[in-house]
């Protein structure tokens, strides 16, 4: 569980009270005149491109995300893999046209196969992505295409559409067709993961990237190999459950095909670099997938080694272990619990600070030790936008943290669902299993062959916890392929989970 390693959102019931924006309403002349003032031509892109946002105001903008996406996310602690990364993105974005901006590149500890920027040159990628990629010239490419993504502007020009929206449909419509999409979200308030990037934007950074690619004689052929090995993890996972790259960089055409017709017209020097034994050796070691010491599930049990703490939720509940917490919704999706760490130094000042929430209708406190642990628990309701919200929250103090356990359901059918919810609540204990205590992730390790080979071969030879299909993505081949004496290939190391 990520999120209760300092990477946490607290979402309580705050969540739910979401007061509605007040609309800003504009004379018409003011309105067109800011739009006309925020047009600009692009420096990388050569197109004329409508900005409201000033780069000191972007740069804070990403200042700010920067602090959130590393407390909740986590910095991936190697520092020797950190430094590679951020000098490699450095030396791209000093190629670029924002050469200015105060530029960082980090690796997220985040087992999905993803990347991503913020406004400002801030620039992510996942360990989960570094363990896909076969050479410096294919993170060269992932990377360019985020610096593209911020020299293109694309985000700030959303952000930009966004804030038009907010003042006034009405005016802003007239300029922009694009700006209906944005007029849900604009009653929200606006959100940096709430901004996803198009078509247009997605063959604009593809492009971008490969420029700065070959500025820094990374080969750009790479890129092409980056979007098969994203579409083999699509395939692999049955289309139904894309990698987050995916899913914020929508793909509505062939990219691989596109970016082939890219480099047709592009003068790629001779010696370009893919340095792919330089780059298979700082990603050696590297975990793979998820970290179980993190937490893990077992059927409907919840484990934290890390935390030395389990969990129950009720049979039949979905659950997942998020970023932003750990939780379960029933089948009729009309109840939900979530599992996340408290603000406060012991239980009843978390309990206080929670019931105490304006809104909130707070019955039945109490606080006695539960399964030999110090809590404090009630009831609550509030009203929501939706509707009527009831449930139980419990908060337990243990090992030197603070644990938030809500449970709660519409008030219809909150009767139908309390006592799950309160025998799960009440469910949380210390962890004892030692096989659970001392599970460990699987880490990926690069094995120079000794003798030619099969992928078969070598997975016969080099056991390993991940199927012979993982092990073809990976590496990018198939089970067929014969390699030679003296190749590197990449193979899973680690047990299974007990």
């Amino acid at each position: 569980m990520d999120v209760l390693r300092s990477k946490v959102r607290r979402r309580n019931l705050r969540y739910f009270l979401r007061f509605g924006l007040l609309a800003l309403l504009l004379a018409s002349i003011a309105s067109t005149a800011a739009m006309i003032n925020g047009c600009a031509t692009n420096a990388a892109t050569g197109k004329r491109q409508f900005n409201m946002i000033s780069e000191s105001r972007e740069i804070a903008i990403g200042q700010d995300a920067d602090k959130q996406i590393t407390a909740q996310m986590g910095l991936y602690p190697n520092p020797a893999l950190q430094k590679y990364v951020s000098d490699l993105g450095l030396k791209m974005a000093a190629q670029g046209e924002r050469p200015n901006l105060p530029w960082s590149f980090k690796v997220v500890d985040d087992p999905a196969v993803n990347a991503f920027a913020v406004p400002g040159g801030f620039i992510y990628v996942t360990r989960g992505i570094l363990a896909y990629l076969n050479s410096e010239a294919e993170l060269a490419g992932v990377v360019g295409h985020e610096i593209g993504h911020v020299t293109g502007k694309h985000s700030v020009v959303q952000m930009s559409t966004a804030q038009i929206t907010q003042i006034g449909l009405g005016v802003s419509t007239l300029l922009e067709p694009r700006l209906q999409r944005y007029a849900d979200a604009a009653g929200q308030g606006l959100g940096l993961l709430f901004l996803k990037f198009g078509r247009d934007d997605e063959t604009e950074a593809d492009a971008l990237g490969l420029r700065y690619m070959s500025r820094i004689n990374e080969d750009p052929r790479e890129l092409v190999g980056v979007m098969e090995m994203l579409d083999g993890v699509t395939q692999a996972a049955g289309g139904s459950d894309v990698p987050e790259w995916l899913s914020t960089h929508p793909n509505p055409g062939n990219r691989a095909q596109n970016i082939l017709g890219q480099l047709d017209t592009m003068t790629i020097a001779t010696g370009s670099e893919i340095n792919r034994e330089r780059y298979l050796g700082m990603i050696d070691g590297i975990i793979f997938g998820e970290n179980p010491r993190h937490g893990y599930f077992k059927e409907n049990l919840f484990l934290h080694p890390d935390f030395k703490f389990r969990y129950e939720f009720p049979q039949g509940w979905r659950t997942a272990n998020q970023m932003q917490g750990v939780v379960g919704i029933n089948e009729k999706q009309d109840a939900m619990i979530q599992l996340t760490l408290a603000d406060g130094s012991s239980h009843s000042e978390a309990a206080n600070a929670f019931f105490g929430q304006q809104g909130i209708g707070a019955s039945g406190r109490q606080s006695a030790n539960v399964n030999g642990i110090p809590a404090s628990w009630g009831r609550f309701s509030v009203t929501t936008e939706s509707g009527e919200l009831r449930g139980i929250a419990y908060f337990y103090a243990y090992d030197g943290k603070v644990y938030q356990i809500l449970g709660y359901g519409t008030a219809a059918g909150w009767g139908a669902n309390e006592q799950a919810a309160v025998n799960s609540v009440k469910s949380f204990a210390k962890l004892t299993d030692a096989n659970a205590l001392a599970v460990q992730p699987w880490k990926l390790k690069i094995v120079t062959l000794n003798e030619p080979m099969t992928l078969d071969q070598f997975a016969q030879k080099y056991p390993t916890p991940v199927s012979i299909d993982v092990l073809g993505i990976i590496n990018r081949t198939d089970s067929n392929t014969r390699f030679i004496k003296g190749n590197k290939l990449k193979t899973v190391v680690g047990e299974k989970l007990p």
